[in-house]
């Protein structure tokens, strides 16, 4: 069985919070990661809604520093800090990212020697890798420095359980053997490992924040599983303010999931004005592309 990558939405909202919207963040769970995407205010009290453990994060992604992304930060260091979170915690971002999570330190009265915090500024190219996963970057066209990320599992081979349960294989060192594809004698029989190998596909998450439209959205995006993608405006609000507006609409953010032929499109980031009208955005985008959702706080997909 594969390994999940489980996502919750724990903010769905854009700039000015609803009841029905808090502030977007996302938690994106894949075996021991629990990686925060952006943390708007009031996030850590998502986690609580969420029956979720705040001290389980590993690591956090900002995709820039406006408030609606990045107010919930000193709220959680802080309750990191009170619970004695003794791992690393690295936080990573755009241009900037230093000299804010400094004076988000500064809000709680603290110069953060009692969390262990790893600050890394990024653009464009790989965030980090482990063997089996890794996170990429693209700037963003937004009006301050802004990123988006892609998370993708790697393609890779796996023994079939079923298999070496019929054919009785022990718990033991050669199946490291066997999952190379090598043959290896168990009790005087000769057991091909080529013939236990499936191939598990790769699998990829993108989240895309605010930005104008852009190619770099596209690359980002390329076959992803799902692209979570924010939609400020419907498609007539946005033509009103197209001079000056540096945010997608329904229908430029399912233009980028056609054009990067994703499986899947989840928006979020809805103005306040959709709070209860989210149907708007929906059918737009479902005019351009159709496998496409409008998830609502605490939603939860499993990939």
């Amino acid at each position: 069985m594969a390994e999940r990558i489980e996502l919750t939405f724990l903010g769905t909202g854009s700039a000015i919070p609803t009841k029905r919207r808090n502030h977007p963040a996302i938690l994106l769970k894949y075996k021991n990661e629990n990686i925060l995407i952006d943390c708007g205010e009031g996030t850590q009290r998502q986690f609580r809604k969420a029956s979720l453990n705040l001290c389980k994060i590993t690591r956090i992604l900002i995709t820039h520093w406006h408030g609606d992304h990045t107010f919930g930060l000193p709220g959680i260091l802080n309750t990191l800090r009170l619970n004695g979170y003794s791992g690393q915690l690295k936080i990573y971002g755009p241009e900037g990212s230093k000299k804010w999570v400094r004076k988000y330190l500064d809000l709680v009265g603290r110069r953060g020697e009692d969390l262990d915090l790893k600050i890394v500024e990024i653009k464009d190219g790989i965030v980090f890798e482990e063997d089996e996963y890794f996170v990429e970057a693209k700037e963003m066209d937004h009006d301050c420095p802004a990123v988006a990320y892609s998370f993708v599992v790697r393609e890779k081979n796996r023994l079939d359980r079923e298999k070496l349960k019929k054919l009785k294989v022990p718990n033991s060192p050669l199946l490291g053997e066997l999952a190379k594809g090598k043959s290896v004698k168990i009790d005087g029989k000769k057991i091909d490992g080529k013939k236990l190998l499936y191939k598990e596909e790769a699998r990829k998450v993108c989240v895309i924040m605010d930005t104008r439209i852009n190619e770099n959205a596209v690359k980002l995006a390329k076959g992803a599983d799902l692209l979570i993608c924010e939609s400020t405006f419907s498609k007539e609000e946005g033509k009103e303010l197209l001079e000056n507006r540096a945010h997608l609409n329904s229908v430029e953010a399912a233009g980028i999931a056609k054009k990067a032929d994703v499986k899947g499109l989840a928006l979020i980031h809805l103005s306040q004005r959709y709070e209860g009208i989210p149907k708007v955005i929906l059918k737009e985008a479902k005019e351009v592309f159709e496998s496409v959702v409008v998830p609502e706080d605490l939603d939860r997909v499993v990939l």
